[in-house]
């Protein structure tokens, strides 16, 4: 019996998937379990796997092609149901050309939907030089441009910049967003740093999984009128990447050391940064900690990452003269900030949790263990 594989909503958020690449062709054995093709997703790039034995009968959506959830993508059976396959139904898809495999890899690596491309080969065949030309020709149109102004230019806001700016409008339309900052001395844990090689973001991960305990009502989501409070901690670390900013998740972070913390945002990050993070790895985060200061911002108010509550902002640790019994001295010292969502947390609240982070990062050796 023929098996229809469907564009899968993957997180939350999604709504559109765009198939990057198959992993079969059409005619070969596939089994159960099997990597089939990836998807890139509103938050990462993933391989999904095939949900039945058989064979690829057709392929229905192309490399580079983006589609809504539930459209038709293939259909898997036995090679004696090839026959038999009918028009399917469902979102409209264009027809498959046939493509050379390096127009295909050109195509992919310039994110050109090669169904946009006009063969001049055999039989229509669709070549690298297709491509190749396609590719100028979009570049002179979205390229420079001349308005009374001067030169201009247009970039397509496409894939993971376009997930990005859907999931901030849809955090500023629903959540409603406050933000409160603390300044924190940093002095204690640069100092226990010397001793202990951990980056920053991961104490400051450790010392929010310790506050979050406290004060669970921060670790909760807002779903039709009811409070979730949830009691484990799956905590979001973003990553930044040439792609754009993606957010992975540690879960059950509450039961992780801070070596441990420490090597899971590493590994994270490494697989962020090469596209390969599995739809575990971005699911379910209860609560996000975002570091602008790597790139030199001294504070700001980060966006929430829909549908958490509460999300901490690092800005960059700077020397600065404070006053410390009645002495002015030079502390390093550090921005943070807690955006929250008011519907939720009322500011006596998120203030008193912000201070606990504080806390703890001010005396460091209580988040060793």
């Amino acid at each position: 019996m023929a098996v229809e594989v469907r564009m899968p909503k993957l997180t939350q958020t999604m709504s559109r998937g765009m198939v990057v690449r198959w992993l079969k062709k059409e005619g070969e054995e596939v089994k159960k379990g099997q990597p089939l093709l990836e998807i890139e997703t509103d938050k990462a790039t993933m391989e999904i796997e095939a949900e039945a034995s058989g064979f690829l009968l057709q392929i229905l959506v192309n490399e580079g092609e983006l589609v809504e959830v539930n459209a038709l993508l293939a259909i898997i059976g036995e090679l004696k149901e090839k026959g038999k396959l009918v028009e399917h139904t469902g979102p409209p898809l264009t027809s498959k050309k046939p493509v050379s495999p390096a127009a295909r890899r050109q195509a992919e690596k310039q994110h050109i939907d090669i169904n946009s491309v006009l063969g001049t080969g055999p039989d229509g065949l669709i070549t690298e030089d297709d491509v190749l030309k396609y590719a100028e020709q979009q570049q002179a149109k979205l390229g420079q441009q001349r308005s009374v102004y001067g030169e201009e230019q247009m970039v397509p806001l496409t894939g993971t910049r376009k997930a990005m700016a859907d999931r901030v409008t849809m955090s500023h339309q629903i959540l409603a967003k406050t933000t409160t900052f603390a300044e924190v001395d940093m002095n204690e844990l640069i100092e226990l740093r010397k001793k202990i090689q951990i980056p920053v973001t991961t104490w400051v991960v450790k010392a929010a999984i310790l506050a979050l305990r406290e004060f669970p009502l921060i670790n909760s989501i807002l779903v039709d009128n009811k409070i979730i409070i949830k009691k484990y901690i799956n905590m979001g670390v973003a990553v930044s990447t040439d792609d754009g900013l993606v957010v992975p998740v540690i879960h059950n972070a509450e039961e992780n050391t801070l070596g441990e913390i420490a090597k899971k945002i590493k590994q994270l990050a490494e697989k962020a940064r090469i596209g390969r993070l599995s739809l575990a790895d971005i699911s379910d985060g209860t609560f996000t900690v975002t570091n602008s200061g790597v790139f030199g911002s001294l504070f700001f108010a980060p966006v929430i990452n829909y549908p958490e509550s509460a999300v901490i902002g690092m800005g960059k640790i700077m020397k600065t003269p404070v006053v410390r019994d009645d002495q002015i001295v030079i502390r390093p010292m550090m921005y943070m900030s807690l955006s929250y969502d008011h519907r939720i947390i009322d500011g006596a609240l998120a203030v008193t949790f912000l201070q606990k982070v504080k806390e703890g990062l001010e005396m460091p050796d209580t988040l060793t263990s």
